[in-house]
């Protein structure tokens, strides 16, 4: 799982990647060429309103379509993000590396793609979130957890969850049988007290 801090800041780059999408591709007025415009808009639309279900459908059928065009090599980017984007309900990182894998591999001029520092990012960010936890980087491993004993509050590394929960649960009952037998020993003491204590 992301921290939430990174989720908010991952969230607002793919909106910011979203909103600045349609700059650098020619629009167009006949045949295929308006029939890619409208999906591209159709596409986009449907991000805009967070459709990702719809939004991914109309950008593979881009990307199968019209592979050869600037809007079906672009299409495979905003798979990507798609599977990126931790608002989806279809969030998948295993699918947004392949994609930014394709994306990338199309590019053998370095010219048909627009968004290679983009994807070259993103292509980072999902292969880290591939990785088991404890091998991400810092800022991609699962949060720290504040874990409350008897008389301590301990922030605890996510790894290390269970083996302090564990050691913290020892720690209780050992002070509650100290406790019980301090108890216990109070009540002998007060017991030995009245038995001594002369009566009037």
């Amino acid at each position: 799982m992301l921290p939430r801090i990174a989720m908010k800041r991952l969230s607002l780059v793919l909106l910011a990647l979203a909103l600045s999408s349609c700059a650098h591709l020619p629009g167009g007025t006949r045949g295929e060429d308006r029939t890619r415009t409208e999906l591209w808009n159709e596409a986009h639309l449907a991000l805009y309103a967070q459709d990702f279900a719809r939004a991914g459908s109309v950008f593979t059928s881009l990307a199968t379509r019209f592979p050869d065009t600037e809007e079906g090599r672009e299409a495979v980017f905003y798979i990507g993000t798609l599977h990126l984007d931790p608002r989806n309900r279809g969030w998948d990182s295993d699918h947004a590396e392949t994609a930014f894998r394709q994306y990338l591999g199309q590019d053998t001029l370095g010219t048909l793609i627009h968004r290679r520092p983009e994807a070259t990012t993103l292509l980072e960010v999902a292969v880290q979130l591939n990785m088991p936890p404890e091998e991400r980087v810092t800022g991609l491993q699962p949060g720290t957890r504040i874990i409350e004993g008897p008389t301590t509050r301990v922030v605890v590394p996510a790894g290390q969850q269970r083996e302090l929960t564990e050691e913290i649960e020892r720690l209780r009952r050992q002070v509650a049988e100290r406790d019980d037998q301090i108890r216990r020993q109070r009540e002998e003491l007060e017991r030995i007290r009245r038995t001594l204590t002369p009566r009037p």
